[in-house]
């Protein structure tokens, strides 16, 4: 039958024709962040090579094992239909040069990795307890290696009351895939099939067969079968085109994980509401959890190895859009007390503007844009060398200037202002005093600073943020990117001799502001130090922060909580490229769908230094970004 909510499945219980209800297990009561029982396998392998020492993969032996089998089944040579775990182990030992205490090892440790990843579907947990509300029989029926008790065990510690009983094809010798084993079942009942209504995710085991024998059955989807139906990773993959090979990158380890945790999250109903014209439901957890987590990891692993590699024992994030990374990297350290600690420097463009600015004649190379910016507001902006009124007033009284007050500079009318401002506006000491306090808040300030031994990460660009730190504090130590704008970062590299690392070795085409805007912290900018080297503020946090980037935020973070709570010590077992974690979230920046990009249709930030402005929409910087740039990856992915 089909159903198309959890309560329609409910409402058949009632039924006074149905006498049993049963499900299935794995991916139905239980589910496990593993996308395949390879990946699961992988898990063994440092045991497998202690034990043995052999370079062959465990999860080759014991596929081939259970292979070989499944082939003597099918040659009529076991008069069954399924084997147990022991069995699969005894032929390991019998096929390939593992001994007899390797192989006891080896499955004592896969029965408790069934354990460690094993938890309950709250759609399948709700199901069954509405089962036993009904005073009906409840039992199980699962086509599984596992015996019997061991699948008892793990339905108790995952929360389920124990069923009336459980029918497993490695104890039965039946299997559903078959139909024998439902035949069985309703023999040891003694009810009818017809009174056997059957759940189960399996269109063909538990829906196709059972009806075949004569039993009601009900499709519950797996989760990961729902994730792609949505159209999940359609905006990845269609990035990827002619450039990366996106069915390879699924194949690493840890791609497939992530994407089987996000839809073990969010598609544990698989009948759950979601708007067809979006990939992520316009959800901005979502898009957290499924695309900005994966990145979020990647990055604070390649953090970590470069802070290992340099011999840093404090990690420096700059605020505000070093918020995110920090806190994923706090998470990790929770795991790793070996891992360098970490702190959060206050600072910014406008704060260490005094300190990019070393000489007057650095100011004809401002970091704005001139066309958004006028007389009046470049002198606010440079009042750590100027008295901003009577500059103003005395720059309003040259004849035959080629700029205007209350007018956006032209080049030339910006040259000629700077050289005005030069003459009739700088003021040396006030500079040098600006300099000096920026000097003692980097060395000095008591949370983060800025000394040997540490390192800086920012988000990045042009690198005069990171050249004005390293020049103020006197100190030249690693500073690391999420990634540079080639032509600049060199310069600056090459002025300050120190080197940039970026976790993008390209430039991004997508606006970097898209970008900060989902890692920085909701708090006000900081716009400079006071005596008591203590931050400035101003600009109040991003309009609509809250029903925004937030979330995703908690997304990010659930999903790095998530993987470390099962993967925290199989950082190998559980390998993937950095770039392909990268991809989805940088594939929902460059193809987000119109749905989707509701998540920053009311969203208003700042950039009061380089635009001028305080309310950049970012779905309009979105779309007019997506504008420039033809699709040509525009065809629908199937």
């Amino acid at each position: 039958m089909t159903f198309d909510s959890l309560e329609a499945i409910k409402a058949m219980f009632a039924s006074p024709e149905i006498k049993v209800i049963s499900f299935d297990v794995f991916d139905t009561l239980l589910l496990r962040p593993v996308s395949s029982e390879e990946v699961k396998f992988g898990f063994l392998e440092k045991t497998f090579r202690r034990l043995t020492g052999a370079n062959i993969s465990f999860s080759r032996i014991r596929t081939m094992a259970e292979a070989s089998l499944r082939r003597r089944i099918l040659r009529g040579e076991l008069e069954k239909e399924d084997v147990t775990l022991t069995e699969i182990y005894g032929q390991m030992v019998r096929e390939f040069p593992v001994d007899d205490a390797a192989a006891e090892t080896l499955k004592a440790e896969e029965e408790a990795l069934e354990f460690r990843l094993a938890e309950p579907r709250k759609s399948g947990q709700d199901l069954y307890e509405e089962a036993l509300r009904t005073g009906k029989r409840v039992i199980v029926i699962t086509d599984m290696y596992l015996e019997s008790g061991i699948i008892r065990r793990l339905l108790l510690e995952n929360g389920y009351p124990e069923p009336e009983r459980i029918f497993v094809s490695s104890d039965t010798g039946l299997r559903k895939s078959t139909g024998n084993l439902y035949g069985y079942v309703s023999e040891e009942l003694g009810v009818q099939p017809g009174e056997i209504f059957h759940i189960g995710d399996s269109p063909e085991a538990d829906v196709k067969k059972a009806e075949e024998k004569g039993l009601i059955s009900a499709w519950l989807p797996r989760t990961m079968e729902a994730f792609d139906r949505r159209g999940c990773s359609h905006q990845a993959e269609k990035m990827c085109r002619d450039l990366t090979d996106w069915e390879k990158a699924l194949r690493e380890p840890g791609m497939g994980i992530f994407r089987q945790m996000a839809a073990n999250r969010y598609f544990d109903d698989p009948f759950r509401s979601f708007d067809p014209e979006s990939d992520y439901n316009a959800d901005p957890w979502f898009v957290g959890y499924a695309a900005l987590g994966p990145e979020i990891l990647a990055l604070v692993r390649w953090l970590i190895e470069n802070a290992k590699r340099d011999g840093v024992n404090r990690l420096l994030f700059l605020s505000r859009d070093g918020y995110l990374p920090m806190q994923a990297f706090r998470l990790l350290r929770e795991t790793d007390a070996s891992l360098p600690d970490c702190a959060y420097l206050y600072t910014s463009r406008i704060a260490l503007l005094p300190a990019m600015i070393r000489k007057p004649a650095d100011l004809y190379d401002l970091p704005v844009d001139i066309t958004r910016h006028t007389v009046e507001k470049l002198c606010r902006t440079l009042s750590f060398c100027c008295d901003p009124e009577r500059t103003e007033q005395k720059l309003r009284g040259l004849p035959d200037r080629p700029y205007r007050c209350g007018e956006p500079f032209t080049a030339e009318g910006f040259q000629a202002f700077i050289g005005d401002f030069i003459r009739y506006g700088y003021d040396a000491a006030k500079h040098q005093s600006g300099q000096e306090r920026i000097r003692r808040y980097l060395l000095y300030n008591e949370k983060a600073p800025v000394t040997s031994g540490t390192a800086i990460f920012d988000m990045g660009y042009s690198g005069r943020i990171a050249q004005a730190i390293l020049d103020a504090a006197g100190e030249t130590i690693p500073v690391y990117f999420f990634h540079g704008d080639g032509s600049r970062q060199f310069l600056c590299e090459a002025e300050g001799d120190f080197r940039i690392r970026t976790f993008f070795d390209f430039n991004p085409y997508m606006e970097s502001t898209l970008r900060e805007y989902a890692y920085l912290e909701n708090a006000p900018s900081c716009i400079g130090y006071d005596e008591a080297l203590r931050p400035l503020f101003d600009c109040g946090p991003s309009a609509h922060y809250e029903e925004s980037v937030l979330p995703m935020q908690r997304g990010a973070l659930d999903m790095v909580r998530d993987y470390l709570r099962y993967f925290g010590e199989y950082e190998r077992e559980t390998a993937f490229r950095y770039h392909s974690a990268a991809i989805p979230f940088e594939a929902f920046l460059r193809h987000c769908s119109e749905a989707d990009r509701a998540i920053y249709r009311r969203v208003e930030i700042d950039d009061e230094l380089w635009g001028g402005r305080r309310d950049i929409n970012l779905a309009s910087l979105m779309e007019a970004r997506l504008r420039k740039l033809p699709d040509y990856a525009k065809d629908e992915v199937n």
